[in-house]
């Protein structure tokens, strides 16, 4: 024993010596400091990093809450010093007397663990770093002891914020008294003036406006209306103001689009084998949630009539049906039962209360107070609720005729039955002495446990919702999860001031200001809260003055403390609205079925109404960062990536609104190009132009843009798509013809095949099909450049039926450079060495030898040019380059609108 002692101490301190290759002392620098905290989150990051997921992944399978082989468990700090059969398997402190250390070595003769295979040297390393500093083990990660601990709800209340009841403290004095509107400014005035910070000046009124007009209803103010607030010295005006976008229309349309993220809202439910994959009227949830902002409906009403309508109004309102669409609008998981209800519980628990419950459906959450049985408790609820699935309003809810009663899926498998449960809340939130629901599915009982005024999470978690939507940034940076991993609030006075403004609905005066209205849960009084405060009316630069900058970039570089206001790119509805309504062609229609904008850049719908396919979300929305459907979405992705840039340049969407921007009559009907100028700068931006922009944009518009111009290829196409018959005696195409009909994904004679005058012709990306033997298909391709032409493709018919077709690649200068034919088979079409001149063409031309039957073909060809006067080569593809008609060409004044529309000035609010 004595040498398996020297050689344990040896081997501990060998692997104490490979931690401190790649690490430091956990927490040595914070505790030399007298730093706990900082020592704390030092010892807690290495567990979580290096510690937990090694027992994890190759311990608790065995020795996990679900089986302890030797009586041994490794889940917890307490059941290691417990230990087993063999008694405690950890000495704090000691590695070299901790039986873990000794069986994880694989030693000869000795017990090896794992037995399936030994440790990574670091996985080694880290486990006796972690025992040699004490064993660490986040207190919040203790596991129940059993499914119903008593007690661990308790606890956990009493260890973390988010758990503890709204607290309304006093607005704190402050040496700036006279800066501050309300109670949240002086919470936020404190915070900066503790770190030597003073807030930013008040923004300029048409800032404010653009900002507020934004932040309520997600499109630009007019230069009348900037013109019209900016002379408005009323001290009530920034109050008029907001109350007149509260009460638009338009405010439903843009806070219903937030909601729609959380909700996970989509018009189709996903791959679901051979089944309709659309939701039949999934719009009328989307336009419910719209009327419920525009009403303002009180919050806690809201929740419960997403999760409860059929028990709520059945016979009062049967369309207040429809707001359980946020319960039965998501992913449908190949229709596997359970799989829906866990994601119906994340909906409902990350949603609403910030909870990430569904981490408990296959074992107690690792870090949060919500046991397995917990998650099978409302696992219960949702599987005693049944969906109907047909009649006036086919998504929603109504409990079973029977509860069906829930027992736990050891380790989420549906075929290993745990214990029985009761349909019951989260013990966490209700207290050990919480009783099992009794109500049916007990959804109604859910719904009021989740909306009631003593639930501390429902209220905190909205507040931070709407602060992030109105800043860009949430007092809690989790806006998902207020469990213990998250961060705690930068200002938890302000969250819990304005929680309990949410809740209780009380009158508070802003100073100099007449008092905002509302009731208790009312939304529309928490937006007022927000945006008549002192810190949301700041400017948005961080300091003129050098050294306020710097002081400012060195104490809180990530603008925490809010010492100005955040600028914030918008989001894709609002840039897509915003460009309709400078352009004169945004709709006032609302509600009703979608649209698929992607497809048809002419609608001038709002960007709400898009008709959102989750299995294929077009590729525009992706680009702009739109809310992936598939599952709750706690905030939006903001990226910068080059595809957003050539939008802008290149889409038929903007293109054509620009065009729109000229032609408004304001723009059209102006005198010359300085007052052209001066008009497209207010319609756009609001504002008249400076000096500089005004003689740089009179200048383009005088010069009609020409240096910006491309020189364009004959006939202003590259490629174009048509027919024509092949003069064997002259070796060239005559008679060539565009095809003149474009359905979106092919070029054709008409709107249905065949033609009555051009037959079957017809041309898509890859292939296509030629017309009766006068009527050969013509791919045309014009030389941009003088040069040698290099051309290989392949031809291929895929039928038995019929005599196959006949391809050919002819020079415009030097006759038919190759000749091809495919029946039932792939041909290889090469050539080579073909010299052009700029403005010549070579065509692709298939025709279909005698019989016009059975004559699909695909013909895909790729020519790389190597121009006469050197540099790189210049390739081209038949599939990548085909496109329908061109945009029609703009106009000087168009084309300055879309340089307008390009810049940062247009897509972000300051």
């Amino acid at each position: 024993m004595t040498d398996r002692s020297g050689t344990r101490r040896r081997t501990a301190t060998a692997l104490l010596l490979l931690v401190a290759s790649v690490t430091h002392p956990i927490g040595a620098s914070a505790q030399k400091a007298g730093d706990r905290s900082a020592a704390t989150a030092g010892a807690e990051q290495f567990f979580e990093t290096s510690v937990r997921p090694v027992l994890v992944g190759r311990c608790f399978e065995c020795h996990g809450t679900d089986k302890q082989q030797a009586g041994l468990r490794l889940d917890s700090r307490q059941a290691m010093l417990t230990g087993g059969e063999s008694g405690a398997v950890i000495v704090p402190g000691k590695p070299d007397e901790s039986r873990l250390v000794e069986v994880i070595q694989h030693s000869p003769g000795d017990v090896q663990m794992p037995p399936e295979g030994k440790l990574a040297e670091r996985e080694i390393a880290a486990l006796t770093q972690w025992i040699a500093t004490g064993a660490f083990w986040p207190e919040a990660a203790k596991p129940s002891a059993t499914a119903a601990a008593a007690g661990s709800g308790s606890d956990a209340q009493a260890a973390h914020w988010a758990f503890q009841q709204v607290r309304r403290s006093p607005p704190p004095d402050v040496r700036n008294a006279g800066w501050s509107h309300s109670p949240v400014d002086a919470f936020i005035l404190t915070k900066l003036e503790e770190h030597e910070l003073a807030p930013s000046p008040p923004a300029e009124p048409a800032i404010f406006l653009r900002r507020v007009k934004f932040a309520l209803l997600g499109l630009p103010p007019t230069a009348d209306e900037i013109d019209e607030f900016a002379a408005d010295r009323d001290p009530d005006a920034p109050v008029k103001l907001i109350d007149r976008y509260l009460a638009s229309p338009q405010y439903g349309e843009r806070w219903a689009r937030h909601w729609l993220d959380v909700a996970r809202y989509a018009d189709t439910r996903g791959y679901v084998f051979q089944e309709d994959r659309n939701y039949p009227k999934a719009w009328t949830y989307r336009d419910w949630v719209i009327r419920q902002f525009n009403d303002d409906l009180p919050y806690d009403r809201f929740l419960m009539l997403q999760l409860a309508a059929d028990r709520l109004v059945a016979e009062a309102d049967p369309s207040e049906q429809a707001a359980m669409g946020y319960l039965t609008l998501g992913r449908r998981f190949l229709n596997n039962r359970a799989d829906i209800i866990d994601d119906r519980i994340d909906v409902v628990t990350r949603g609403t209360m910030g909870l990430t419950v569904s981490c408990a459906r296959c074992h107690d959450h690792k870090y949060d107070p919500i046991p397995t049985a917990d998650y099978y408790s409302l696992y219960g609820v949702f599987d005693s609720s049944d969906e109907p699935g047909d009649g006036e309003w086919p998504h929603r809810l109504v409990d079973a005729p029977q509860p069906r009663e829930p027992r736990i899926f050891l380790r989420g498998n549906r075929r290993s039955r745990g214990p029985d449960v009761p349909r019951q809340f989260l013990e966490v939130l209700a207290g050990p002495d919480r009783k099992p629901f009794t109500d049916g599915s007990g959804r109604l009982e859910l719904a009021r446990a989740i909306a009631s005024p003593e639930n501390p999470l429902t209220a905190r978690v909205m507040v931070n919702r709407v602060w992030r939507w109105h800043f860009g940034q949430g007092l809690v940076d989790t806006p998902s999860d207020f469990g213990t991993r998250s961060t705690p609030p930068t200002h938890p006075e302000v969250l819990d001031w304005l929680a309990s403004e949410l809740v209780e609905g009380r009158e508070s005066r802003v100073e100099g200001q007449n008092s905002v209205s509302g009731g208790s849960w009312s939304l529309k009084r928490l937006h007022r809260a927000i945006l008549l405060s002192a810190v949301y009316q700041q400017a948005s630069d961080s300091g003129s003055r050098p050294s306020t900058l710097d002081s400012r970039l060195s104490s809180d570089p990530e603008n925490r403390l809010l010492a100005h206001f955040p600028r914030q790119r918008l989001d894709f509805e609002a840039q897509r609205d915003a460009i309709l309504a400078v352009s004169g062609r945004l709709e006032q229609a609302m509600y009703g079925e979608p649209v698929k904008l992607a497809e048809n850049p002419s609608l001038g719908r709002r960007s709400v109404y898009a008709f959102i396919d989750r299995q294929n979300l077009p590729g525009l929305f992706r680009t702009f960062d739109f809310a992936t459907p598939d599952t709750h979405s706690p905030g939006r992705f903001a990226t910068t990536v080059p595809q957003q840039a050539l939008f802008m340049l290149n889409s038929p969407f903007v293109l054509e609104q620009s065009g729109h921007v000229a032609a408004r009559p304001e723009v059209a009907e102006a005198s010359d190009p300085r007052q052209q100028v001066e008009r497209l700068y207010r319609v756009i931006y609001g504002r008249s132009p400076a000096s500089d922009e005004l003689e740089l944009g009179a200048a383009f518009l005088e010069h009609g843009g020409d240096e910006l111009a491309e020189v364009a290829v004959e006939d202003d196409a590259l490629w174009q798509y048509g027919w024509g018959e092949f003069d064997e005696s002259a070796g060239a195409v005559s008679g060539f013809r565009r095809l003149p009909h474009w359905t979106g994904s092919a070029w054709q004679g008409g709107a249905s095949l065949p033609d009555p005058r051009l037959g079957w012709a017809m041309l898509r990306a890859d292939g296509g099909h030629p017309g009766d033997a006068a009527h050969a298909v013509v791919r045309r391709w014009t030389a941009p450049r003088d040069g040698e032409v290099f051309i290989v493709g392949t031809l291929k018919h895929g039928s038995e039926q019929g005599d196959g077709v006949r391809g050919r690649i002819v020079s415009s200068r030097s006759g038919a450079a190759g000749e091809w034919t495919a029946h039932n088979a792939e041909e290889t079409t090469r050539v080579s060495g073909l010299r052009v001149a700029r403005g010549e063409t070579i065509d692709l031309v298939t025709d279909c030898r005698t019989n016009p039957g059975w004559d699909g073909f695909t013909w895909t060809a790729s020519i790389i040019l190597r121009p006469a006067e050197g540099g790189r080569r210049l390739r081209f593809n038949s599939v990548t380059d085909f496109a329908g008609p061109p945009p029609g060409a703009l106009s000087p004044p168009a084309r300055y609108a879309q340089v307008l529309l390009l810049s940062n000035e247009f897509v972000h609010v300051d």
